[in-house]
């Protein structure tokens, strides 16, 4: 699946088009505005990526799904070194811009309200008389200094900084390199910066870049970017190939397994399935479809650990991720791209897990019980021995008795 082969063309395919491109980015911010999501920023670098995007889909004899698909855009994205990991696209093929205008509010409700838009870009490619037009919104919650590298040499030294956006905290950079666990790194900073300071000393690979920040609404994923050390970017977008679950599993069931399958790969043992974390697990899914979001904190249910207590489970160790997915197999590529996720999928300190699956929401809730305590067995009192049972038979009685 080729991504960028036809950029140039669209591009002319769109100048001919006169200018609908300006107009419909013009209705873009026009309802953004009007549904309430302020006026988001209309940056050069993701026209770029919607133009990449709505040339591949252009092709299509079928009109694409309006979120589809995401891990191409995604793909592009990274390809123009953007690693914001909040990001919303939406792609309609539609015959006039009345028409574009008519359904785009609908789609804009599936914007979440915990992670409004920040920057936007759209481009319209024209195939045999139909429009297809891509936006691509991202929610950028830390601003860089210097854009990261998609490419660098062994050996080179790479500076994580920038400002965060108000509302984030306590951030902290996770750093994957090849062949190696992941680590984590503190980059706080003054007056709300980031900083940080990483070398790609672990020889030729991907290097896999996390920016994480506290938040009212739990642990935000920020930055998620991969830097491609001594070798070059792929050109297409890795596929990767695990063994379907059986027909007819549950899609709890199959993440389940897929999940043990990465954690055999990665050398750790298998987890336990648990009714109860599948339980609560379960019921967070349900929350976050019905709230339309992925956030690990709940003004109702609180965090896992808060859910967990209220369960009445006392634990030792817990971790949670949270996907947004066409299936398992999706969820369990989103775990793999990010190395936080990746991080709790193969840590070999957790035992115990469920799932909780509601529609496209995946929840992963892992644990370890803390232990039993342990008991020292007891010993039965000893019984004298005959000899000196007889010794107490004739022992002599105190003086007193003897008066």
């Amino acid at each position: 699946m080729r991504i960028i082969g036809r950029v140039g063309g669209v591009l002319a395919v769109m100048l001919a088009a006169g200018v609908a491109s300006g107009d419909v980015a013009a209705l873009v911010s026009r309802l953004l505005e009007a549904h309430g999501w302020g006026a988001p920023a209309r940056e050069a670098v993701l026209d770029d990526a919607a133009a990449r995007v709505a040339a591949r889909l252009a092709d299509r004899p079928e009109a694409p799904a309006p979120e589809a698909p995401d891990a191409h855009v995604r793909f592009v994205l990274q390809a123009l070194a953007v690693g914001d990991a909040e990001v919303r696209p939406f792609t309609l093929r539609h015959a006039a811009p009345a028409d574009f205008e008519a359904r785009l509010p609908a789609l804009l409700t599936r914007l979440d309200r915990r992670f409004p838009p920040t920057h936007f870009g759209v481009a319209t490619a024209v195939r045999h008389g139909a429009y297809t037009t891509t936006i691509v919104t991202i929610h950028r919650g830390v601003t860089l200094d210097e854009p990261l590298p998609v490419t660098a040499a062994p050996g080179d030294l790479v500076r994580v900084a920038g400002a965060l956006r108000r509302g984030y905290f306590a951030p902290r950079v996770l750093y994957e390199p090849p062949g190696r666990p992941v680590s984590e790194l503190d980059a706080t900073a003054e007056d709300r910066r980031v900083h940080a300071a990483l070398s790609f000393d672990a020889g030729p690979g991907a290097y896999g870049i996390e920016l994480l920040a506290d938040s009212r609404h739990g642990p935000v994923v920020l930055l998620n970017h991969r830097v491609w050390v001594g070798t070059a970017p792929p050109a297409l977008p890795t596929v990767r190939i695990a063994p379907p679950p059986a027909e007819g599993t549950p899609p709890d069931r199959g993440l389940f397994e897929l999940v043990n399958q990465e954690r055999l790969r990665s050398g750790a043992r298998p987890l336990e399935w648990d009714p109860r974390l599948a339980q609560v697990a379960a019921a967070y899914a349900g929350t976050l479809r019905r709230l339309s979001t992925l956030a690990h904190h709940s003004s109702d249910e609180g965090t896992l650990a808060s859910r967990l207590r209220l369960a009445g489970l006392r634990f030792e160790r817990l971790a949670e991720n949270l996907a947004e997915a066409d299936g398992p197999a999706a969820a369990l590529d989103a775990f793999r791209a990010s190395p936080g996720h990746k991080r709790n999928v193969v840590d070999p300190g957790l035992t115990h897990v469920g799932v909780g699956v509601a529609g496209r929401y995946f929840v992963v809730a892992f644990a370890t019980w803390p232990k039993p305590p342990a008991v020292t067995p007891t010993r039965p009192p000893r019984r004298p021995s005959p000899r000196r049972r007889r010794r107490r038979r004739h022992r002599r009685p105190p003086a007193c008795e003897r008066r």
